[in-house]
C-alpha cells in the first residue's frame, strides 16, 4: 500500500513539473498570460512539496512538527494560496475578498501548525485549513457556475470538473480523518492523505485546458494574420484613400492608393507627419482639426464629414470621410481611422449645375419706384421694424434742438442717422461739423473742440478756432463720443450746460449756440460704472436716444441694401449690372456681417470691380468657405476667428492705415479690436 501511494507521489511530481514548467514558460513570454505564471508557480511548488524529504504526501500530523515537515509544507501551503488567485484570472472573476481571505487563513493556519508543541493543538491549525479548503470549493464553483451563464461553456465546464472532484476528494478526507479519530486506520493513510489526489486531478485537468486554449489562441492568431494578409492586400489596392492617425493627429498608416493620390512616392513620406499641417489647406486645417480633437476628447466619433485635401503639389482634391476610433487590445482609445472617397469630380459636376441653376433664378437689382422716393426722402434704406422705428424717433427728435445720443455697432450708419436730424431740423441752413473723437491724438482733441490762441503751445502759430465756433447756429455730430478722454470730458459738459468754452490759451469765454449729435458703439452707461466716463457728461448727452440695429438683425433689408450699393457703384465704375443670383442673396442674408453696412458696401464694391457682365459675381465670397447649414462642422464664429487671423497675419498684425487689417476686413480699427477680444485673438497664435 506503501508503494502505491509513493507512486501517485511520484507521478503527481512529475506532472506537476512538466506542466509547471511549460506554463511558467508561456506565461513569462512577452504576449504570455498571468494565468499561466501562477499556474506555472503552483506546479512547481507541488513538485518541490512532494520531493522534500520525507518523499511524497507524508502527513505527519503530531506536533511537535521536525523543522522538515514545517519547510515541506510551506510549499502545500503555497499551491493552496494560489488556487483562487488562479480561478480570479482564469475566470476574470473581478470579487478578491475571498481569494485575500484565503491567504490570509492560509498563513494563520500554517503559523498555527508550526509553532505547535502539544498534539492537543492540532485541531486548531486543521480547523483553519478547512474553513480555507471551503472557501476555495466555494469560490471555485461560484465562477465556474457565472462563466457557463455568461455562455463560456468550455472554460466553465473544465474548472467546474476540477472543483467537483476537489469536493468529492475533500468529502472522502474529511470521512477519513473522523475513521482516524474514531475506527483506526480503514484507508491506511498514516502516510497518504486522500485529499492531496485533488492536486494531480487539478494539475491534469486545467493543465490541459490551459495549453489548448494556447493552441486555439495560436490557431486564432493564424487565421488572423491570414486575415489580415487578405486585408491588406485588399486595403493596399482598395480605390479609396484610408489614413490612420493617433490622438495627436500624427499619421501612422496610409494606403497605396492615398499616397498616389497625395503625390507622394511611397507611404514613409507621410508616416509620423501631422496630417493637418501636412494633408489639409491652410484655411480648413484648424477647423478640421477641433472636429477631430473633440472627437477625440469626448471619445464620440463624427462619422461622416467633407473637406479638401492638398496634395503635394499644392493641387487639391475633395474627399467625402467616414471616421472610426480605434482601440488598442486593452480598450484605451489609440486614434482614429478614416476612409475616404475622393468625390471632386462629382463635386465640379455639382458645381456646374448650381451654377447654371443660380444663372436661371436671378434677382433683379433695378430698385423699384417705391424704394427711389423712400431713397430720396430720407436716405436710409430699410423696412424691417426696427430701422423703420428708429427712422420714426429720429423724425420725432429731428425738429427739436434737443441732444441727440446715436448708439450701435461701428459700420451701421449712426453718421447717415445725424444727417438726417440736421437736414430736417430748424437749423439745416447752417453747417454741420463732424468730428470723429477716435481718430484724433488726446493730445490734439482739445484744440481740434475749442480752438487755440496764437502762442498757447508748441507749433500753434496763429489762431485757430475750434470745431464749435464753426459750427455756431448749426450742429456738431461728435463720433466715437466714448472715446473722448476723461480730463477732457468736464470742458464738453461746462458747453452742454452753460454753452459757452474757452480757446486754449485764451482769457476770454466764447458764448456758442450749437445742437449736439453723438454718437458711440460702446456702452457708456458700462463705460459710467466702471469710472471711465462721466456720469453727469453721460446723462447731458442722453437726452434722446436712438439704438440703431445691427445689420444681423435686419437681415430682410440686405436685398434692398445690396440693390442701392449695386446701382451706385456700378453708376461710378461704369459698369451696367442688373442682377445677381438669389443664391448670392441667400449667402449673403445668412453671414453675421460683423462690419456692418461698412463691410457690405466694401463688398459689393470689390465684387462690381472684379465683375464682368450684367450678373454681379461674389468670388470673394467662396474664399470664406461660409457655412449655410446650421449643421455644417463649424460655427460661423469660428469661421469668423479664422478669416480674422488670416488676415492679420498677412498684415503682420498691423491694425490702423491703408495697409492695416482693418482696412482689408472694411473695419474700423476699434471694431476690430473688439472682434479680436470676442474671438479670443492674440498675437501669442502666431
Amino acid at each position: 500500500m506503501e508503494s502505491f501511494y509513493t507512486t501517485i507521489a511520484l507521478l503527481t511530481a512529475g506532472v506537476s513539473l512538466a506542466t509547471g514548467l511549460i506554463n511558467l514558460f508561456t506565461g513569462l513570454h512577452k504576449d504570455g498570460d498571468k494565468v499561466d505564471v501562477i499556474f506555472g508557480i503552483m506546479g512547481i511548488s507541488l513538485f518541490i512539496f512532494i520531493l522534500i524529504p520525507p518523499v511524497g504526501f507524508i502527513s505527519l500530523d503530531k506536533a511537535p512538527y521536525p523543522v522538515e515537515i514545517e519547510i515541506k509544507r510551506i510549499f502545500i501551503w503555497a499551491y493552496y494560496a494560489l488556487i483562487p488567485w488562479f480561478i480570479q484570472l482564469y475566470t476574470d472573476y473581478k470579487k478578491r475578498a475571498i481569494p485575500i481571505t484565503i491567504n490570509v487563513l492560509a498563513v494563520i493556519s500554517y503559523i498555527t501548525m508550526a509553532f505547535t508543541r502539544v498534539d492537543g493543538m492540532r485541531p486548531l491549525w486543521v480547523m483553519i485549513a478547512v474553513i480555507g479548503f471551503v472557501l476555495i470549493l466555494y469560490y471555485g464553483l461560484t465562477a465556474s457556475l457565472k462563466q457557463i451563464k455568461m455562455q463560456k461553456r468550455k472554460e466553465g465546464g473544465w474548472l467546474l470538473s476540477a472543483m467537483i472532484i476537489y469536493g468529492i476528494l475533500f468529502i472522502v478526507a474529511a470521512i477519513n480523518q473522523l475513521g482516524n479519530n474514531h475506527f483506526g486506520n480503514p484507508l491506511g493513510t498514516k502516510l497518504f492523505f486522500p485529499f492531496h489526489l485533488n492536486t494531480l486531478a487539478f494539475m491534469v485537468i486545467m493543465g490541459i485546458r490551459l495549453r489548448a486554449t494556447t493552441f486555439e489562441k495560436y490557431r486564432l492568431e493564424k487565421l488572423l494574420r491570414w486575415r489580415d494578409t487578405r486585408w491588406n492586400s485588399l486595403v493596399q489596392d482598395m480605390q479609396l484613400i484610408i489614413v490612420e492617425f493617433d490622438k495627436e493627429g500624427k499619421i501612422k498608416y496610409v494606403n497605396r492608393y492615398a499616397t498616389k493620390a497625395l503625390g507622394y512616392s511611397s507611404e514613409t513620406e507621410l508616416l509620423n507627419k501631422n496630417w493637418f499641417e501636412t494633408c489639409l489647406p491652410v484655411n480648413e486645417a484648424a477647423t478640421i482639426k477641433i472636429i477631430f480633437d473633440q472627437m477625440i476628447r469626448q471619445e464620440k466619433v463624427t462619422p461622416f464629414h467633407k473637406n479638401r485635401i492638398r496634395a503635394k503639389d499644392a493641387s487639391e482634391k475633395i474627399v467625402n470621410w467616414t471616421n472610426v476610433l480605434v482601440y488598442n487590445k486593452r480598450e484605451e482609445l489609440t486614434g482614429a481611422l478614416s476612409i475616404g472617397a475622393d468625390i471632386t469630380e462629382q463635386e465640379k459636376a455639382l458645381e456646374r449645375i448650381e451654377t447654371l441653376k443660380t444663372e436661371l433664378e436671378k434677382e433683379n437689382l433695378r430698385p423699384s419706384e417705391q424704394q427711389l422716393i423712400e431713397e430720396l426722402e430720407h436716405g436710409i434704406i430699410g423696412r424691417c421694424e426696427a430701422i423703420i422705428y428708429a427712422i420714426q424717433k429720429t423724425k420725432q427728435v429731428a425738429t427739436t434742438n434737443a441732444t441727440v445720443l446715436l448708439e450701435g455697432e461701428t459700420g451701421v450708419g449712426k453718421e447717415l442717422f445725424a444727417d438726417f436730424i440736421h437736414k430736417h431740423s430748424s437749423r439745416n441752413n447752417k453747417i454741420i461739423v463732424k468730428i470723429n473723437c477716435a481718430a484724433l491724438p488726446p493730445e490734439l482733441i482739445e484744440s481740434e473742440l475749442f480752438g487755440h490762441e496764437k502762442g498757447a503751445f508748441t507749433g500753434a502759430l496763429q489762431m485757430r478756432k475750434g470745431k464749435f465756433e464753426l459750427a455756431d447756429g448749426g450742429t456738431i455730430f461728435l463720433d466715437e463720443i466714448g472715446e473722448l478722454p476723461l480730463p477732457l470730458q468736464p470742458k464738453l459738459l461746462r458747453v452742454l450746460q452753460s454753452g459757452e468754452l474757452e480757446r486754449i490759451g485764451a482769457q476770454q469765454t466764447i458764448k456758442v449756440d450749437v445742437r449736439i449729435i453723438s454718437a458711440t458703439n460702446r456702452d457708456l452707461h458700462k463705460e459710467v460704472k466702471e469710472g471711465r466716463f462721466r456720469e453727469d457728461l453721460y446723462y447731458r448727452l442722453n437726452v434722446f436716444p436712438i439704438t440703431i440695429p445691427a445689420l444681423r438683425n435686419r437681415k430682410e433689408d440686405i436685398p434692398s441694401l445690396v440693390s442701392h450699393f449695386v446701382n451706385r457703384f456700378a453708376n461710378e465704375h461704369g459698369k451696367q449690372i442688373e442682377n445677381i443670383s438669389k443664391a448670392d442673396i441667400v449667402r449673403l442674408t445668412e453671414y453675421r456681417w460683423p462690419g456692418n453696412i461698412r463691410e457690405l458696401i466694401n463688398v459689393i464694391e470689390r465684387s462690381i470691380i472684379s465683375t464682368s457682365g450684367d450678373t454681379l459675381k461674389l468670388d470673394w465670397f467662396n474664399t470664406l468657405n461660409l457655412p449655410t447649414d446650421a449643421n455644417d462642422a463649424a460655427s460661423i464664429e469660428e469661421v469668423e476667428r479664422l478669416h480674422i487671423l488670416k488676415v492679420l497675419k498677412d498684415c503682420r498684425w498691423k491694425i490702423n492705415g491703408d495697409d492695416g487689417a482693418a482696412a482689408k476686413l472694411g473695419l474700423h480699427p476699434n471694431t476690430l479690436r473688439s472682434r479680436m477680444k470676442k474671438l479670443s485673438i492674440t498675437r501669442a497664435e502666431v
